[in-house]
């Protein structure tokens, strides 16, 4: 049975591994280079707060405005016009996707459901009928 210093240590094994994968590299990068960048900053957090802002109007049932719609395919513009900010949209995705990988592996694999036609006996009878 493994013990918790054993964990942690291949957690830190598994952090290193991270941390050299050319995803994590780009990522880390990328990351350094918009912190540089001033304007793509702006540009990100002028949609963030405008998207946030739009989602508490449709939460609170207030509408949506056309300056509102305008505004947002705006700044989404000024987003895909940015090189950095499309780079890091690529990176970014290829990151997470790295990571979503790593969770799955700690996962393990998914439990197989008991049997198909034990649970096909647990719905009702009137989804099992064939349309009319």
């Amino acid at each position: 049975m493994a013990n918790t210093d054993q964990i942690t240590k291949a957690a830190t094994d598994l952090g290193k591994l991270i941390a050299e994968h050319d995803a994590a590299k780009k990522f880390k990068t990328h990351v350094k280079r918009l912190r540089d960048d001033t304007e793509a900053q702006r540009i990100l957090n002028d949609y963030n707060r405008h998207l946030e802002m739009i989602h508490e109007k449709e939460t609170n049932g207030k509408p949506i405005e056309v300056a509102d719609k305008q505004k947002l395919e705006s700044l989404q513009a000024a987003l895909v016009q940015n090189p950095l900010l499309c780079d890091f949209q690529l990176v970014q995705m290829d990151y997470m996707d790295l990571m979503r990988k790593v969770d799955e592996a700690l996962q393990g694999p998914s439990p197989q459901p008991p049997n198909a036609a034990s649970s096909a006996s647990l719905q009702s009878p009137a989804a099992n009928q064939e349309p009319a």
